[in-house]
């Protein structure tokens, strides 16, 4: 359920953003540029100190801007920072730091601020296990960048939206409060159903970014060829299964319900094929974020894609095979077994 857009700014606030990979620091200058008080916590010694001594730049459409955020390196935070000092603290780190990270941002907060997730997969789970529910939010985003140098970060064109609303919504204002706050970032909505909109990015995720990594292709590719399709619907109907038992209710995925992607016969269904294809195009050339992970760091976020999906799964005495290999072949390559690569997608097509 999708609520209203907002166009009216937040008077200046105190913003900690803890990862300053590329969509922390694109978020960064955007909060800068709304006139808010932001420091980012990362442990790139490197990148802290570029940001310290240059400022933080952004190039969006070939146009390089600075903008003047604080940077502190995160092992240097608490003894630098007062604590409970910051009203918003955004959690924008790769979703397997969140357990490390999560003292850091609850040290960070003022006495009625909140943690917001704005990370891929549902980590408010466990921020709300630290925290409460009370002071956990979420923010499920299409927002694009990419790390070109430390201190540096380049705006990926594309759609630029997010959706940001409360694990249990209250009836407050923060929600709104946080639409406001993230105006400058693109196309901000609130809404009521936070975990369906995460399990609806979560589905586009665990189909798309590990079979991009573990194929090769590109985004365009990979979606051009139908086995792949139909590998990719079987895959996403085992994350929507995952999500209706756990109680959750996905937004469409593609334009699409949970009952068609979830449905027996849903990876040979024409519409659903049409939908991904045209996908793919918008994709293009690009790779998406596992890949950039891999490539950069050695590791993935699979555990919290498709990992998350079988544990689920468990849980709730489903089965999910396609994910699980998913899962054990990224995981074997963060290893270091790359002949899980030769192999391709076949073995994965097989189980459909």
């Amino acid at each position: 359920m999708l609520a209203r857009m907002t166009s009216q700014l937040l008077p200046p606030q105190r913003v900690a953003i803890v990862g300053a990979g590329a969509i922390g620091c694109r978020m960064a200058a955007c909060l800068e540029l709304s006139g808010h008080a932001v420091t980012l916590f990362d442990g790139w010694a490197d990148h802290i100190s570029a940001i310290r001594e240059q400022g933080l730049e952004m190039v969006e459409r070939g146009v390089s801007s600075r903008h003047t955020v604080r940077a502190l390196y995160a092992a240097e935070a608490i003894e630098t920072v007062d604590a409970g000092n910051f009203e918003w603290v955004l959690l924008a780190s790769r979703g397997d730091d969140t357990q490390r990270l999560l003292p850091l941002a609850q040290a960070l907060l003022a006495p009625q601020g909140v943690v917001v997730s704005c990370q891929n997969g549902i980590h408010e789970f466990a921020i709300a296990q630290a925290l409460g529910v009370r002071r956990t939010m979420g923010c499920s985003m299409i927002f694009g960048a990419k790390l070109t140098a430390p201190g540096q970060v380049t705006a990926i064109e594309g759609e630029d939206t997010m959706r940001v609303g409360q694990m249990v919504p209250d009836g407050s204002v923060r929600t709104e409060m946080l639409a406001r706050l993230l105006n400058k970032c693109g196309t901000v909505t609130t809404t009521g159903n936070l975990m369906g909109y995460r399990w609806t990015k979560l589905t586009l995720n665990c189909m798309g970014n590990p079979l991009l990594l573990l194929s090769g292709l590109t985004g365009a590719e990979l979606h051009s060829q139908a086995p792949v399709r139909e590998t990719m619907i079987a895959v996403a109907g085992e994350v929507q299964r995952a999500a209706l038992a756990d109680g959750a209710r996905p937004e469409p995925v593609l334009g699409h319900s949970s009952d068609v992607w979830a449905a027996p016969g849903a990876p040979y269904n024409p519409a659903l094929h049409e939908a991904l294809h045209h996908h793919g195009q918008l994709l293009g050339q690009r790779r998406l974020s596992m890949v950039a992970d891999f490539e950069a760091r050695g590791r993935t976020e699979v555990r919290d894609f498709n990992g998350l999906v079988v544990r689920k799964s468990i849980e709730h005495g489903l089965h999910a095979p396609l994910n699980a290999w998913v899962e054990k072949q990224v995981t074997a390559l963060e290893a270091g077994d790359r002949s899980v690569l030769a192999g391709g997608l076949a073995p994965l097509h097989a189980l459909v």
